[in-house]
């Protein structure tokens, strides 16, 4: 299933952020973070939000599901298109 929670987990996995490296940038808790990775806490309005002002470009991927690149608004899986076009792998 595709939701909301799993398309912000495939974010965080994505960034290749550590959870110590997303506490430094969000202000919340390293273990927080693990926690939400290992999926023993559902993501919530806070973590949410952390994660959309890191990512900004993916706001309205992980909310909807859908993308609009017009408007800059993409997802990770676009985001490693466009590099792999750019870098022609």
């Amino acid at each position: 299933m595709n939701n909301i929670n799993s398309r912000t987990l495939i974010v965080l996995d994505e960034s290749m952020l550590s959870n110590p490296a997303l506490e430094a940038k969000t202000g919340i808790k390293s273990t927080t973070w693990a926690n939400v990775r290992l999926k023993k806490i559902r993501i919530n309005e806070e973590h949410l939000e952390a994660i959309i002002k890191l990512f900004p470009e993916y706001a309205y991927w992980i909310t909807t599901g859908k993308t609009l690149p017009e408007a800059g608004q993409i997802s990770p899986e676009l985001e490693e298109t466009r590099k792999n076009l750019s870098t022609g792998t």
